[in-house]
């Protein structure tokens, strides 16, 4: 069925709701004000209680009222039968509909059967697409008017946002950052170096050139930020203005130019996007994200490397990258997909690294090529 602008939407008082580890369907209907309950029950496995008080939290914030539902055994199917219908007993005078999408195939199967059985609304929400599809009915699909931003959705899985970064730089900075992706094979190594001196002046903003760093392309690149007012040399100090001029030069032109490229990405549902983003965990465990998209509800994580990646002694940043966005897709659901874009080269063993934890990896010249492959990487299913 095609979704007409004029389809006429069917509201109810109330979404009975299974919990799963798949968030995003049980909290995205609540976004359009002419689908939107005035309540929702949650109906909840005893493994999924944490998931259910995330979800809770969120849609209270929307302001929902919200009822948990326990049940004994997502799995039997005939227990589960009997207590959902328990449930339409006790909830006779309310309106309600069933949301289908969550909780196991038994919970689904139980509770389609129990409110076909009672004639009851069922619907089934598609996560990417952003649609509701009614079921059983006569009726048309709908596209949910609002999207979800990045707080929301982290909020539903158990995160919470603590800031992004919203600097602004001037667009010279983006104009050398695309003119370095453009050289990449050129200042590669450069680059590494001065990455390597923004870092170790963090607090001061002043760092000696030390003599194995002084390369001509080194120069050359100092030369460069010298004439953007970025950095100047003082005998053989190298010298940031301040901390955004320092930050740019120590891979934040990389971030800027992939979160850059991630706004230009018309037509393919991009619905927030952060750089530096500052996340705590339901631990209360803190990282950062070098970019964050949201595009058709599911989270895509990128972090983005400049440094020197070859593997040294005591050293694995490319192995270190790796595990490091693997372990924060956690933080986006089931679905979250992460990507790494180095300037540098990987080593072969973190390419394969990455194939086996199904990280994307954009390197060295291929970053000429970031808008396909995000692209790409954004629509694959």
């Amino acid at each position: 069925m095609s979704v007409t602008a004029e389809t006429r939407i069917a509201r109810h008082a109330c979404h009975v709701c299974l919990v799963s580890q798949q968030a995003t369907p049980n909290f995205i209907p609540v976004l359009d004000k002419r689908f939107r309950p005035q309540r929702v029950i949650l109906v909840v496995s005893p493994d999924m209680r944490e998931r259910a008080s995330w979800l809770q939290t969120a849609l209270v914030q929307k302001g929902i009222a919200v009822t948990l539902y326990d049940i004994d055994d997502p799995w039997n199917v005939q227990r589960l039968q009997d207590q959902l219908l328990e449930l339409l007993v006790k909830e006779a005078a309310t309106d309600l509909a069933l949301n289908v999408t969550g909780g196991t195939k038994p919970m689904a199967i139980a509770a389609q059967e129990v409110f076909r059985a009672e004639d009851k609304p069922v619907f089934y929400v598609h996560p990417e697409r952003g649609e509701v599809i009614p079921l059983f009915r006569e009726a048309q699909p709908f596209h949910i008017q609002e999207s979800v931003q990045i707080p929301d959705y982290l909020g539903i899985h158990g995160y919470h946002e603590r800031s992004r970064d919203t600097r602004e730089f001037s667009e010279e900075c983006y104009t050398l950052a695309r003119d370095w992706i453009k050289e990449v094979e050129r200042f590669a190594r450069p680059l590494a170096r001065l990455n390597g001196l923004a870092q170790d002046c963090k607090k001061t903003l002043c760092v000696a050139v030390p003599d194995h760093a002084r390369e001509p392309h080194v120069w050359e690149m100092i030369d460069t930020l010298r004439e953007h007012g970025l950095a100047r040399v003082n005998g053989s100090q190298l010298v940031f203005p301040d901390e955004e001029s320092r930050f740019f030069v120590n891979g934040g032109w990389l971030e800027l130019h992939v979160a850059g490229v991630v706004q230009g990405l018309n037509g393919l549902q991009v619905q927030d996007s952060a750089r530096s983003l500052k996340v705590e965990s339901p631990e209360h465990a803190r990282n950062e994200l070098d970019v964050a998209v949201l595009a058709r509800n599911r989270l895509f994580l990128i972090e983005c490397k400049t440094k020197g990646m070859k593997e040294r002694a005591g050293a694995a940043p490319g192995a270190d990258a790796l595990y490091k966005i693997d372990s924060l897709t956690a933080l986006g659901g089931l679905n979250t997909r992460a990507m790494i874009v180095s300037y540098q080269p990987l080593e072969t063993q973190d390419k394969q690294r990455a194939r086996d934890l199904k990280i994307d990896i954009i390197e060295g010249g291929e970053l000429r090529n970031l808008r396909r492959h995000l692209e790409s990487s954004i629509t694959r299913n």
